[in-house]
């Protein structure tokens, strides 16, 4: 079958068993790619060489020793002569001199057809050797690698010398199996014969080794990716705890997590996603804990995903996700290994994603974004009032500007006297109107949050208190906005980073100006109304078939041990079982 590149078709097809027609096929659909190492070489070049080089040896010690043989004769041969001569009498001197010189004669002569017959023994042993070594014709062997993401040493010293030194006559299958009892002992292998897999393995950062006149080819596992260290967490920092955080290797954020549950029974399917990317993906969970119907779910969404480039575990949250129009997030994202591992031993599933500092853990409810990581390493009265504060600033976070421009618009006459005189007092001179004077500061806040995430470093942090500083001073001082409006939205904004969450308390800062805008158009019942529509919809998410608000809103799901860790923390000694949607009969935490 003739085999062709086509670089606008999906590459197809399988080794054809010709070495050079593969080889070119690969080497034309990697084409053009400068980091890619081709290596073509002689299966067992070092051993022919070597064999020769062996078989003179041997020849040159045989020829001498047949010299110092004939020359340990001729010396026997002179002592013999001249015992012979001693023991004659005189009157047979001449007579046995002459007898003696006969037999020298002899002796030398039986010495040279010796000799002759050594060297002649010796020439037709050499020409049989190179003769053999002509008949049996090298075997071809490619090593294909990128560079950058293989290990190159480990090829060098584990791949292609030992193939150059072993010898092997054996063709086919048979010597496929060679090779792989013989010389890759040391390196992790399979075979394939595919060529979309094999061009995959390739550039996934392993190594093919393409044999002459064998049926598949071999994967072998060298990859070495540049990754950084494991460092400091940046989005969800502890007083106490462990201080670690994933990196962007996949398969250090899987040791990482295997480092703290240290169980059989914690399981990881590896697949790909990415139609061009091909990005490696771990499906992790406990084989005992888990739903089975959730973990089916979860495989299948994922085999279905159908695009183009997966580069982050941002991405696979949105693809994945049943509801798409919800602002809620509907994974938990968390950049620590312990936080994964709770979720894990609660019978939930965590999505290690390649190239992402951070894991996906699901399914998930909304008071699970309220948790920090040092609240389960504290005592449980410390940790319980700041889960409180979270949850009451973010009712602050999301509905206190709008509640402000509603009764200071329309609904004065809620506001004790006192207090009403001095926002007379606060707005005088002021313009423009309550609800864009809120709109305003907050928009301005929105832009240096903006600014301080994308400047580097301490710059950020410094360009954000001073631009507000000045800003809002200057805003006062021109009359824009009022001083009591400068309050609230510094205390919205300080309530909104209280989430410990990142995509979570970013909702609320994105669903205040829904708020605001329906505060100032109908009052409080606008506000109250776009309250009960929230709470509608928040009712109707569910994360892969678990509701969104359990355990608060969860029908005959509804259980008291399920609200021990929900907006305080009991101690440990009463958290017994696990949450209501791990596996049935597994809820005892003991087992």
């Amino acid at each position: 079958m003739r085999i062709k590149y086509n670089r606008d078709q999906k590459i197809k097809g399988n080794l054809t068993r010709n070495f050079d027609k593969d080889y070119a096929f690969l080497e034309k659909a990697l084409d053009r790619s400068g980091d890619i190492v081709k290596n073509v070489f002689y299966v067992g070049d070092n051993a022919d060489i070597q064999s020769i080089m062996e078989e003179q040896t041997d020849a040159n010690t045989d020829s001498d020793t047949n010299s110092i043989m004939e020359e340990q004769t001729d010396a026997n041969t002179d002592s013999d002569a001249n015992s012979i001569m001693e023991e004659q009498t005189d009157a047979d001197t001449d007579s046995d001199i002459s007898s003696a010189t006969k037999g020298q004669t002899d002796a030398n002569t039986d010495s040279d057809i010796n000799s002759d017959i050594g060297r002649k023994t010796v020439s037709k042993r050499i020409v049989k050797t190179t003769q053999n070594n002509k008949k049996i014709r090298p075997k071809k062997a490619a090593v294909i690698y990128v560079d950058g993401m293989t290990d190159a040493d480990m090829v060098e010293d584990f791949v292609i010398r030992p193939l150059l030194k072993n010898k092997c006559e054996k063709t086919g299958q048979d010597f496929l199996s060679y090779v792989e009892n013989h010389v890759m002992e040391t390196v992790d292998w399979k075979e394939d014969e595919s060529f979309e897999d094999i061009l995959t393995d390739i550039l996934s950062g392993n190594t093919l080794l393409l044999l002459e006149s064998c049926p598949k080819a071999i994967i072998l596992s060298t990859k070495k990716y540049p990754s950084r260290g494991v460092g400091e967490t940046q989005q969800e920092m502890v007083i106490r705890g462990p201080k670690d955080s994933f990196t962007e290797n996949m398969r250090m954020n899987t040791a990482l997590i295997r480092r703290r549950i240290r169980d059989p029974r914690l399981k990881m399917e590896h697949t790909m996603v990415g139609e061009r990317s091909k990005t490696d993906l771990a499906i992790v969970y406990m084989d005992d804990l888990v739903q089975p119907e959730l973990l089916e779910k979860v495989r299948q969404k994922v085999n279905a995903l159908s695009f183009d480039g997966i580069l982050d575990g941002g991405m696979v949250e949105q693809l994945l996700e049943e509801n798409v129009w919800t602002p809620f997030p509907q994974f938990q994202h968390t950049e620590r290994p312990d936080k994964a591992a709770s979720g894990l031993l609660e019978g939930r599933i965590v999505l290690v994603v390649d190239n992402s500092p951070g894991v996906l853990i699901l399914p998930v409810t909304y008071q699970m974004f309220f948790q920090a990581g040092d609240d389960y390493y504290t005592r449980f009265e410390v940790a319980s009032f700041a889960r409180l504060l979270r949850f009451a600033a973010s009712l602050f976070a999301i509905g206190f500007p709008g509640l402000y421009v509603a009764i200071a618009a329309f609904h004065t006459e809620m506001l004790p006297t006192s207090f009403l005189l001095s926002i007379a007092t606060a707005r005088t001179g002021i313009v423009i109107p309550v609800a864009l004077e809120v709109l305003l500061m907050e928009f301005q806040f929105e832009l240096l949050k903006e600014a301080g995430i994308h400047l580097p470093g301490q710059l950020g942090g410094t360009i954000g208190i001073v631009g507000g500083l000045i800003v809002g001073q200057a805003a006062v001082e021109a009359g824009i906005v009022s001083t009591i409006v400068v309050i609230v939205v510094s205390f919205t904004a300080i309530a909104s980073f209280i989430v410990p969450n990142e995509s979570f308390g970013a909702v609320f800062r994105l669903l205040k100006f829904l708020f605001i805008v329906t505060a100032a158009i109908w009052g409080i019942y606008g506000y109250l109304l776009t309250f009960a529509a929230l709470l509608l919809h928040l009712s109707q998410i569910e994360s892969f078939g678990v509701p969104y608000m359990l355990p608060s809103v969860c029908g005959e799901n509804l259980n008291y041990d399920d609200k021990k860790d929900h907006y305080v923390r009991y101690p440990f000694a009463y958290m017994k079982k696990r949450p209501v949607f791990t596996r049935e009969g597994r809820r005892i935490r003991k087992r």
